[in-house]
């Protein structure tokens, strides 16, 4: 298991956080997906077996956030 601190913009109240959580939660291989408005901050936990930080961010963005 791998842990990432990936950088977004755009999220802006506590439903952009569930919004980004929900999407990036689809990914196989993500085990856990804490997301925070206030500071960009989009803390994942995955199996880097099944999945890249690359993957993450395209599905952060998928969302309608930016990813760093």
């Amino acid at each position: 298991m791998k842990t990432e601190i990936i950088k977004s913009t755009g999220m802006h109240c506590n439903g952009c956080e569930m919004n980004t959580q929900d999407f990036v939660s689809e990914l196989p291989g993500v085990k856990k997906v804490k997301a925070n408005h206030k500071t960009g901050d989009v803390k994942v936990v995955f199996d880097e077996k099944q999945v890249t930080v690359k993957d993450i961010k395209d599905k952060i963005r998928e969302a309608g956030y930016k990813a760093e």
